[in-house]
């Protein structure tokens, strides 16, 4: 049943997406001390989000918020465990507009980082051939709360169950960066990217620095805009092809925002020292790994302030294409850096869980 508040259509705030000055409001509103709402959300930035692990709360307090708040948007419906360390969450939505309704989340461990791959629709808005996501369509956008949730939840599973090694590899077991870039255009999707930001940025919240957060979009130029005026976090564009004939199979919004505007937009985009943008290169047999893409992106690549992260093409049920061999991979690389382009061959991960780039779906409701 959908949580609301007061028996009106309202939906009731979600802990993950409020700050302490409004958990403070919400105290008021109960005749609580103040006080209390800074304890509760240092246990939520503590991947805390059940009630009956906020063991300094009393327990009257904690009846009344639950009537008040939705503790837990995100229920655990599946995690799976790849040979690389790398994990896979299937969550159920457990409120508002989307209740029932599943996205998947990735955890991937490194020796010196710890990284959450969050959804920011169900399904996704977009439809690019060449990804698994776009197959399931599009059924809804993620709220902030349900966004910051899935980092929180992935904080919770690894306290509990820290990750092992992994090939004699030492693996980080705890969140240190978040990237947007599981399910959904996060773009289309602003006012859950834009309020989660908020959550993850601030002092009182998660505390992460924009250096720690990526933002990857297939190409809305409004958008992009936007966010750089707001919260200049790292920024990923989904390239796949750098000329428009090409990309407007690869990437169908281009035909919305062609290069050429992508290309003014990015440059507008604010950039501090030793930051750049990294243009997402999904690598397709015979597509657009070819000696005429390679003059293509000569051609459209800003050099000082972008570099190329080369992606192996990850295989899904029913998909049309094949991948370049990691060989060609590797030439094509050295190609780019030859012409003065920076350009590095991302090591796929999860790939044995389907939690690899474009590999996410999660159709259906759970029973």
């Amino acid at each position: 049943m959908r949580a609301m508040r007061n028996g009106s259509q309202q939906e009731l705030p979600q802990l993950s997406s409020l700050t302490v000055a409004e958990l403070k409001t919400e105290m008021e509103s109960l005749k609580e001390p103040g006080y209390r709402a800074k304890q509760i959300i240092d246990w939520r930035n503590k991947g805390m989000l059940n009630p009956d692990d906020m063991k300094n709360i009393p327990i009257a307090l904690r009846v009344k918020l639950a009537i008040a708040i939705v503790f837990e948007p995100l229920q655990l419906v599946q995690r799976q465990c790849s040979k690389d360390g790398t994990r896979k969450y299937l969550f159920k939505l457990t409120s508002g507009k989307q209740q029932g309704k599943m996205v998947e989340t990735v955890f991937i461990p490194e020796e010196k980082r710890g990284t959450v791959c969050v959804s920011s629709q169900i399904g996704c808005v977009l439809d690019c051939p060449f990804c698994y996501t776009g197959t399931q369509g599009f059924d809804g956008n993620l709220t902030s709360g349900e966004i910051v949730a899935q980092v929180l939840a992935v904080k919770y599973d690894l306290l509990k169950e820290p990750v092992n090694e992994s090939n004699a590899e030492i693996l980080h077991s705890h969140v240190t960066h978040i990237v947007y870039m599981g399910m959904g255009e996060p773009m289309a999707n602003e006012t859950g990217l834009h309020e989660s930001l908020n959550i993850l940025l601030d002092a009182d919240g998660l505390k992460l620095s924009q250096r720690r957060i990526t933002v990857s979009t297939s190409g809305l130029v409004p958008q992009i805009n936007r966010l750089g005026e707001t919260s200049a976090v790292n920024l990923a564009i989904s390239l796949h092809a750098a000329s428009d004939a090409l990309r407007d199979v690869l990437v169908p919004i281009n035909r919305k925002y062609p290069l050429e505007q992508l290309r003014q937009c990015l440059d507008a985009y604010p950039l501090s020292a030793q930051r750049h943008i990294t243009l997402e290169y999904v690598m397709l047999e015979g597509v657009n790994d070819r000696p005429e893409d390679i003059e293509s992106l000569n051609k459209f690549v800003n050099r000082r302030r972008e570099r190329i992260n080369l992606i192996s093409f990850n295989a899904y049920p029913g998909n049309p294409y094949e991948g370049s061999s990691k060989e060609h991979m590797n030439k094509f690389a050295k190609q780019l850096i030859s012409k003065g382009i920076r350009a590095t061959v991302r090591r796929s991960r999860g790939q044995d869980i389907m939690a690899a780039c474009g590999q996410l779906k999660a159709e259906g409701i759970a029973a």
